[in-house]
């Protein structure tokens, strides 16, 4: 039974998204909340809800990490009381646009899951944008690719 990969697509409006503008301490509440429900990463649109990019922890750890780049791994713990006052950093009222990762690829409502998986793999990448008719639908994340593979090669032994 192939498996296209609009099957396991989450539509763009249900997926935690906010404009190029808002900033990082607002993406970083966002974030917080979305974790909750399961989702680690924010999708960024312009005034016209064209996709940009996306924003995740990684890229907000970067944001902090440069204070402790010339600290060694020892020492860097010891900055933990640093850290958690860095929230009245200039960074953190800066717009999302200066932190956020572009999609490089999309893939096609109808590419196969397999064929997607392959890519996701390749790049490196744990969420990508699904388009349709050259518009984007939403996106599909690695998590659920995985556990539909693993699934059908669970059922597949019984």
């Amino acid at each position: 039974m192939m498996t296209i990969i609009k099957k396991l697509l989450i539509p763009l409006t249900d997926y935690p998204h906010m404009p190029y503008w808002a900033t990082l301490e607002e993406a970083i509440v966002l974030l917080n909340f979305a974790h909750e429900s399961g989702y680690h990463t924010v999708l960024v649109f312009d005034e016209f809800y064209k996709l940009l990019g996306m924003l995740d922890g990684r890229e907000i750890l970067r944001v902090i990490n440069p204070k402790f780049k010339k600290l060694s791994p020892d020492k860097v713990s010891s900055k933990w009381n640093d850290i958690i006052n860095s929230a009245n950093d200039n960074q953190f009222k800066k717009p999302i646009k200066d932190f956020i990762s572009p999609f490089n690829m999309m893939v096609e409502s109808t590419d196969h899951i397999l064929k997607v998986a392959y890519l996701l793999l390749q790049h490196n990448l744990d969420i990508i944008p699904v388009k349709e008719a050259g518009k984007v639908l939403g996106v599909v994340r690695m998590h659920d690719i995985f556990h539909k593979i693993t699934g059908s090669i669970l059922q597949s032994e019984k």
